[in-house]
Formats: C-alpha cells, structure tokens, sequence
C-alpha cells in the first residue's frame, strides 16, 4: 500500500469511533516498531515527524522508511509533518512524498498565520496532501514559542 492523506482514514475512524494514532518516527528503530504493532492491531496511523528529525534522518530516507511500512504492513499510514514553521518547509515535504502536513504559523501574526495557512492548503490539497493548521496559539512551551496563558488564543 502507499502512502495516504489522513482523509483516507479519519472519517471512517470518526463514523466508527476508534482513534487513529500519531507516533513520532525518529530513526529507523522507532519506524520499525511503529509499524509492528500497527500490524499487530491492523490499525492505521501516522507517523508524526518534526523538522529537527526531517533534518536529522532527511528527506529520502524519511519518506523511504515510511513507504517501506506501508508496503510491508499492507495498512493505511499517513506521513505527517509535524508543526511545520514555514511554507518552505512545508512545500518541501509536500514536494518529497508526504501525504500530510501541518502548517504551525503561531509564531506569525494571526492575519500573516491565516494568509500562509491558505496558501500551504491551497498547494497541499492539489496534490492530495490533507493539512492541519495551528490559528493561533495555545499557552504553554512548545520547541522554540512560551505563550502565557494569557495570550493564549
């Protein structure tokens, strides 16, 4: 099986009621393992991947690692990034085989974070690629952005 958008699963897991996992793919093992026991429960997921794990395994082996569990498992599975900080960023995984992506523009203005989002879904969905998007900020410390509580929106 290939990879695909999380629209391929996530409707049917709403109708049906189960959840859908996002597991952080980190280095081979992780991949690995991952796909183990999503077989073992025959249960499609996500393999959730931040930029600093994009940069530390890069790109062709990221989207080769993922597509191997796909073949190999036979199971629906979505290759996510994961609080992507830019359209570059964002457009390069589209671009090197991701089937999803979340654009987090948080740290924009919310008018910049609204446009950008727009423009990352726009691309995204011509290629069959489903988007999450961050308006917003949640309170709290996430990688490199400490929101109060306050602020939170």
């Amino acid at each position: 099986m290939a990879l695909v958008s999380m629209n391929a699963f996530l409707p049917q897991a709403k109708a049906k009621k189960f959840a859908v996992g996002q597991f952080n793919m980190n280095n081979l093992e992780f991949a690995q393992a991952i796909a183990q026991a999503a077989k073992e429960e025959q249960s499609p997921f996500i393999y959730g991947i931040s930029e600093g794990a994009l940069k530390y395994m890069g790109m062709e082996y990221t989207v080769a690692m993922a597509e191997a569990a796909a073949k190999q498992t036979g199971l629906p599975i979505a290759l996510h990034l994961d609080h992507g900080s830019s359209f570059e960023v964002a457009m390069q995984c589209i671009r090197g085989g991701f089937s999803s992506v979340m654009f987090d523009g948080s740290h924009y203005s919310f008018e910049e974070n609204i446009r950008l989002t727009k423009e990352v879904v726009k691309a995204a969905h011509a290629m069959g690629v489903s988007v999450e998007g961050e308006l917003g900020t949640i309170g709290g410390v996430e990688d490199d952005l400490s929101v109060d509580e306050a602020d939170a929106t």
